[in-house]
C-alpha cells in the first residue's frame, strides 16, 4: 500500500489527471488510490490533512456525479 503513494503531491497529479479523463475506469483508479492515501494517512495520524484534501477534491468536482458517489461507495 505505501508504494503508490510514497510521494504524495506526484499522488495527487495523478489522482487530478484520472479524474480529467472523465472515464470510469479511471474514475475507479483515482478512487482505489485515495483509498489507500486514506489509510495511509490514518495510520500515520495524518486524517485532517487528509479530510481537507479530500473535500477541496469534492468541492472542485461537484458536478461529477459518478465520481462523487464513487467516493461515497468507498468512504472518501
Amino acid at each position: 500500500m505505501d508504494k503508490p503513494v510514497r510521494d504524495e503531491e506526484a499522488a495527487w497529479s495523478r489522482i487530478d489527471a484520472m479524474i480529467a479523463t472523465r472515464k470510469p475506469s479511471e474514475y475507479e483508479a483515482a478512487v482505489t488510490l485515495l483509498t489507500d492515501m486514506q489509510a495511509l494517512a490514518e495510520r500515520e495520524g495524518r486524517s485532517d490533512a487528509f479530510t481537507q484534501r479530500i473535500l477541496t477534491l469534492r468541492h472542485r468536482h461537484a458536478r461529477k456525479s459518478r465520481l462523487i458517489e464513487r467516493l461515497d461507495r468507498a468512504g472518501v
